[in-house]
């Protein structure tokens, strides 16, 4: 198992599984391991259509969609430096993005998780420690395990969850 902070793999299936929560990847197909949230959704969205979106680098262009399923949590998979190891990942609530150190779409992710708790969705983000952010650059070894670990977590939390109206 990747390295995950205590209770992040409880946690996420939690969201997942218990409260029906939406997964979305954000991250840059073309900057390395910022790729890696992208590229989970990406394995999810066919066989979870409407639960799990693959934003790219524009997660606020998803806004209309996250608010159309109102008391849902969302959960955002995102390449984010936390001071860990490569391909380690935590699960915090997105709030705490403004005194976590910088990832790549703080700004866009701080601001769609405030319009979002405005109507009282939970937000969440998924963080995994990126190694490198080298354009043209494929997903480092430790990021590739990281998300084949979250693409099996998310899988099994999906199979198991309630479908909401």
């Amino acid at each position: 198992m990747v390295d995950a902070e205590a209770g992040a793999a409880e946690r996420l299936f939690e969201l997942v599984a218990h409260e029906g929560a939406l997964v979305v990847g954000v991250g840059h197909p073309l900057r390395g391991d910022d790729a890696a949230g992208s590229a989970i959704a990406a394995s999810l969205a066919p066989r979870f259509f409407g639960r799990a979106i693959d934003a790219g680098p524009v997660p606020e262009s998803y806004l209309g969609p996250l608010l159309a399923v109102p008391a849902r949590p969302v959960v955002f998979l995102d390449a984010v430096a936390h001071g860990a190891r490569p391909g380690s990942w935590c699960v915090v609530p997105a709030e705490s993005l403004a005194v976590r150190p910088a990832d790549t779409h703080r700004a866009s992710l701080g601001l769609l998780a405030g319009l979002l708790g405005a109507h009282g969705i939970g937000v969440w983000v998924v963080g995994i420690e990126p190694r490198q952010l080298t354009p043209g650059a494929p997903l480092s070894p430790e990021v590739e395990r990281a998300t084949a670990e979250l693409v099996g977590l998310l899988t099994a939390a999906m199979t198991e969850a309630p479908l909401h109206a």
